[in-house]
């Protein structure tokens, strides 16, 4: 789960829950390389989904996707931007914080953000989704888990949304279908643009 987080059940209040509906399709993909070397990422299936596990599209090679961090240089640029961009009193947790950038070609997107590993707590990745199209985040969702699981040895997945964004309904209910729930307890105050939703790993 996040850094002293609370992922909250439907039932509970401290959030409006959503009625669900049948989620779209979620296509998952790869990413294959880290700064370090290429890796494979194993496809995930979710039980309770409609769908059947998803694969790369026909023809795809997964070498086309990655995950890096920045150059070093901008390293610490990007990861206080991004971190007092979502907390803007989180100043203090920029020595814990990892900028990442999150890529494939074959959906036109790409992903930022970062790896967040308070001291004691656990190592979580948080995913801006502002900059990417609704879709994209859709079918990215399940490969995400995997990359913050299998990858980066992350407990939980945070979705950064933008509450001004016209998909927000629509991503908060694909995201709930998924078990995902809105962070009530972040670990710094969020600013009031942004909505987070959690997904335990």
């Amino acid at each position: 789960m996040t850094p002293n987080a609370t992922f909250i059940s439907p039932s509970d209040s401290y959030y409006s829950s959503y009625s669900k509906q049948q989620a779209p399709k979620f296509d998952s993909f790869p990413f294959p390389k880290t700064s370090i070397s290429p890796f494979p990422i194993p496809s995930r299936s979710i039980s309770h989904l409609s769908t059947p596990p998803l694969t790369p599209d026909n023809g795809s090679d997964c070498s086309d996707r990655s995950i890096s961090p920045p150059a070093s240089s901008q390293h610490k640029d990007d990861a206080l931007d991004f971190l007092m961009t979502v907390f803007p009193a989180g100043l203090g947790a920029l020595p814990y914080a990892k900028s990442i950038s999150i890529s494939s070609p074959n959906i036109g997107s790409a992903f930022n953000g970062m790896v967040l590993e308070l001291p004691g707590k656990p190592r979580t990745l948080y995913v801006d989704a502002k900059s990417a199209e609704s879709v994209s985040l859709r079918e990215s969702i399940v490969a995400l888990l995997d990359l913050a699981d299998d990858h980066l040895e992350c407990s939980a997945l945070v979705i950064v949304l933008e509450r001004s964004s016209p998909a927000l309904g629509e991503l908060l209910h694909s995201l709930m279908y998924v078990g995902g729930t809105v962070v009530t307890k972040p670990p710094f105050p969020v600013d009031s643009a942004f909505v987070l939703v959690g997904l335990e790993i």
